[in-house]
């Protein structure tokens, strides 16, 4: 059989050869950008490498026609590229590792009331599992170790507390939380961009919680009025955001 030969690397032009070396301190602008909001396991070299990658992918897929424009769409490539790597970070589902920690606890429970290790079959039988689910669990959670929360583990001389460094499961990811910021980056752009009287609204309506009877009275309109201002808001942002 013909061994597959390994993928080629894209030949590019000279044109792109360009805008890839004009362009290419933007990838160190972006990774600096979310550094602050990454996890500490991530890899900056790694992040800045996929960041090129998207860069170099620009420079292929950019229409000629447009490459004036060339810096925005760049810079959303790379961004792309840079929360793609991110979410490969984290390669074990929320289900898998909720999957984990109900194996352990019951693994820890049936061990204090037998006072010896629990076989995987007390483990089972524990869980109410059939063999097959049991084994499908346990090849989702195969990369997971089971440490104690009460163990300790030194760093550069200062100890720490497990249980203190795990992260909580109710927290956002890292991905989840640069897109949260960066949305409400633009929303408040975004706002700051209304007509007073529809800014106005909007802030009283969803950041104050008022009532569209309340900001009609104080705009001294009629309650139909604030709705049709508030409707003509809302759809001028979502025209904002289409993209």
């Amino acid at each position: 059989m013909k061994a597959k030969s390994p993928e080629a690397e894209p030949v590019l032009n000279q044109r792109q050869k360009n805008l890839i070396v004009d362009h290419y301190p933007l990838v160190q602008k972006i990774v600096n950008s979310i550094k602050n909001r990454l996890p500490s396991h991530a890899d900056l070299d790694e992040l800045h490498s996929a960041g090129v990658g998207g860069l170099v992918d620009a420079s292929i897929k950019l229409d000629p026609n447009k490459s004036k424009s060339f810096k925005a769409y760049a810079s959303m490539r790379i961004h792309g590229s840079i929360m793609d790597e991110l979410r490969k970070l984290d390669y074990m589902p929320r289900s898998a590792r909720q999957d984990a920690k109900k194996i352990s606890k019951a693994k820890d429970e049936l061990e204090n009331a037998l006072g010896r290790e629990a076989s995987d079959a007390e483990v089972r039988k524990a869980l109410k599992m059939s063999r097959k689910q049991y084994s499908k669990v346990l090849r989702r959670t195969q990369n997971i170790a089971f440490v104690s929360l009460n163990d300790d583990s030194s760093a550069n001389g200062q100890t720490r507390n497990i249980g203190e460094i795990i992260p909580d499961e109710a927290c956002l990811s890292a991905v989840e939380k640069i897109e949260r910021d960066e949305m409400a980056f633009l929303l408040k752009t975004k706002l700051a961009a209304l007509p007073e009287k529809q800014r106005r609204i909007i802030q009283s309506y969803y950041f104050e919680g008022k009532k569209l009877a309340q900001i009609a009275k104080e705009f001294s309109v009629s309650e139909a009025r604030v709705c049709q201002i508030h409707a003509k808001a809302i759809k001028s942002l979502q025209s904002k955001f289409k993209n």
